[in-house]
């Protein structure tokens, strides 16, 4: 059965009006909601805040946490009164819980910036939200944290009650706003223009034609004007379907000469995507090599270490680093020319790849320093026997074109985490080992302390050997 225009645009309004009372109680829910959390971290920091003022009253007399009586009640009396709050504890600064009072448990915000002396800090962890307050000693030691834990299912208790009544009361509303609604608009629109939809629904679709005068349409009203309008409306239309069919003929055409050229244009498009695919391709690669020995320059292995330390670091896995100085080559360089110093370089780089293993990365710094990262060693004396590999590869001398060059090279080498547990610290302990195995004369020598107090002692010469 057809549904009248009158009854479909109440059903309208209808749907509309839920829609918008359904979108402002969720944007309400969500108000509430925020306004609910705020509340409870403002509680949460009341009460973290208690929770280290005592904490910090017992570490000014030099008291440290595990001589802390019966602190567990203290815990529980912070949020004892507060169903908002869940938990509290004590955390020392490395971490590690020592009270602990309240319903569950509480993660240790990892990878998070923690608070200062004079700072509180809101964390949301995978437990619920935290809330971290600093025990100090003195005016700027943090000794431990107080943390107090939201209790997220109050949270959520609080904020449905209060979106309850927000509901209700926006229901009420609608209701009464629909009666009145309802009256006013059938008296002013609804009668009139029920002859009105009659009339357009008696036009066929696949006949246009003049539609007729109503002898009981006020001309003068909104609906008789709209009825005229809808009427001049049905000739301009019917002017507009002959003027439709020639520019239809006249637009097929159109189209079928664009889809010619827009094929055309497509493939050149294609053609040209392709190319710009390959020069980003050749530009990623420049950006990451050394354009003269092939291998990774100083741009790409830097940011590639700090991921490899990050990765040992997380599986407590042996790394080392190798950073190598050729002897002789400045001289090289100055006597022969760079032709010959460029080729130089290109040998070193191209022996150098003969003693890496595929895991291991080998890269050019700059001028004659190279560098060779590696890892998976079972022990020192693997990392030792790479080492000497590499300074035998520079035992001979260098034959390029009928000329004899000798090359010696200077090697440092540096552990993870023995000598550095970060890059930099890292690299700096492979160039003093390898500046000082360079005042012997060459070869090479780890970073360690003992090493190095060792080399100190050895007479001038090769070390390492």
């Amino acid at each position: 059965m057809a549904v009248s225009l009158p009854l479909r645009i109440n059903l309208i309004s209808l749907v509309f009006s839920v829609l918008v009372a359904s979108v402002l109680t969720v944007l309400g829910g969500f108000f509430l909601q925020h306004q609910q959390t705020e509340n409870a971290i403002i509680r949460a920091t009341l009460a973290a805040d208690e929770l280290a003022t005592r904490a910090s009253r017992l570490v000014a007399f030099d008291m440290g946490f595990a001589d802390f009586l019966r602190f567990d009640d203290q815990c529980a009396e912070v949020i004892r009164s507060d169903p908002m709050l869940r938990v509290a504890a004590i955390f020392d600064a490395q971490g590690a819980q020592q009270y602990h009072s309240g319903r569950g448990d509480i993660e240790w915000p990892r990878n998070t910036e923690l608070p200062d002396a004079d700072g509180t800090k809101t964390v949301a962890t995978r437990t619920g939200v935290l809330v971290l307050n600093p025990i100090v000693r003195g005016k700027s030691e943090v000794v431990g944290y107080a943390i107090v834990a939201i209790n997220d299912d109050a949270v959520l208790h609080a904020t449905l009650s209060n979106v309850g009544w927000l509901a209700a009361c926006a229901f009420g509303l609608f209701i009464v706003g629909l009666i009145f609604q309802q009256g006013i608009f059938w008296r002013a629109v609804g009668r009139p223009l029920a002859s009105l939809v009659r009339t357009a629904d008696s036009i066929q679709p696949d006949r246009l034609v003049q539609i007729p005068d109503l002898p009981h349409m006020n001309a003068n009203d909104d609906i008789g004007r709209l009825y005229g309008a809808f009427s001049r409306l049905v000739q301009r239309l019917l002017e507009a379907r002959s003027e439709l069919i020639v520019q239809n003929e006249r637009l097929e055409n159109a189209v079928r000469e664009r889809t010619t050229e827009l094929e055309r244009v497509n493939a050149d498009l294609a053609h040209d995507i392709e190319r710009r695919k390959e020069l980003e391709e050749e530009l990623r690669t420049l950006a990451s090599t050394d354009a003269l020995t092939g291998l990774a320059n100083r741009a790409f292995i830097l940011p590639y270490l700090e991921r490899r330390i990050e990765q040992a670091r997380r599986q407590n896995a042996p790394f080392g680093l190798v950073l190598l100085d050729f002897d002789g080559f400045k001289h090289i360089n100055d006597t022969h020319g760079h032709a010959v110093g460029d080729r130089v370089l290109q040998i070193m780089g191209e022996r150098l790849q003969q003693v890496c293993r595929q895991s291991d990365a080998l890269a050019r710094l700059g001028g004659d320093e190279f560098l060779i990262s590696f890892e998976a060693f079972a022990d020192q004396s693997q990392a030792d026997a790479l080492c000497r590999r590499v300074v035998a590869l520079f035992e001979a001398p260098l034959q390029i074109d009928g000329l004899s060059l000798p090359l010696g090279v200077s090697v440092g080498a540096a552990l993870f985490p023995q000598d550095g547990d970060d890059l930099t610290t890292l690299m700096a302990a492979a160039d003093v080992a390898m500046y000082a195995v360079k005042q012997r004369g060459g070869g090479f020598l780890f970073a360690s302390a003992a090493r190095l107090d060792q080399a100190r002692a050895i007479p001038d010469g090769p070390i390492g050997q």
